[in-house]
């Protein structure tokens, strides 16, 4: 059973997003944008908040070589660069942010199992946990830079309203 959201049951999701914020909940806010989101959607802001948000990663490292294959899926969601981000999300930090951006593209659709066997289908929230999940985005950067936060959250909000990406560059 999900959990009792008392008057915030009735509020649009927009209300409840925009509430969230005010209340400085930002990886709530994260989490609730994750799964509101279109799956495509939700890695491309993921994705470029990553960019955006990463502290140094080594260049040619295995980290910036999975967000390059997310991006590059971003660009392109082929089936090709969603398998090629799962390949680079294999070889990142077992907890980097980099890594769950990539595999959230390759959860985002299209089967988990290789061509020439029968296809499986991830969970539809999948490609949202994963993207949420380490996009409580470094916390200690959080704390420490919170206008990248909200400009990113500004900017998937645009994305769940029909509006541009601000930060699609």
């Amino acid at each position: 059973m999900g959990a009792d959201l008392g008057a915030d049951a009735r509020a649009s999701p927009q209300k409840y997003f925009e509430k969230l914020r005010a209340e400085g909940r930002l990886k709530d806010a994260v989490f609730f944008l994750a799964q509101a989101l279109p799956r495509y959607d939700t890695v491309a802001w993921a994705a470029r908040a990553v960019r955006d948000l990463r502290v140094e990663i080594k260049a040619g490292g295995p980290d910036a070589d999975a967000l390059k294959a997310t991006l590059l899926w971003v660009q392109d969601p082929s089936d090709a660069r969603r398998r090629a981000a799962f390949e680079a999300a294999g070889k990142a930090k077992s907890v980097s942010a980099e890594k769950m951006v990539a595999l959230a593209a390759y959860f985002s659709g299209g089967s988990l199992t290789p061509a020439e066997t029968q296809p499986v289908q991830a969970k539809v929230d999948a490609a949202g946990r994963f993207a949420a999940a380490r996009c409580s985005w470094p916390r200690s950067r959080a704390a420490t830079r919170p206008s990248p936060w909200a400009r990113r959250l500004d900017a998937g909000a645009a994305m769940a309203t029909g509006g541009a990406d601000v930060g699609a560059s």
